[in-house]
């Protein structure tokens, strides 16, 4: 399972749009609040990964 950062998430419907775009092209994700993170199998890079969410006010750290 791979692990990155996600700037911007403030609130748990943060946290359900984060997951709903990821899961478009990653599997399994899990984004938690706390931490300000996203873990998920699959292939993506940060690039991929920041595609998905290019609607969004949030982005994928390093």
């Amino acid at each position: 399972m791979s692990e990155v950062k996600v700037e911007g998430m403030k609130c748990d419907g943060c946290v359900k749009t984060v997951t709903e775009k990821l899961s478009g092209i990653v599997r399994n994700v899990e984004v938690d609040l706390a931490d300000q993170s996203a873990k998920f199998t699959g292939e993506a890079t940060i690039a991929d990964l920041n595609g998905a969410l290019a609607d969004t006010p949030y982005r994928v750290v390093d």
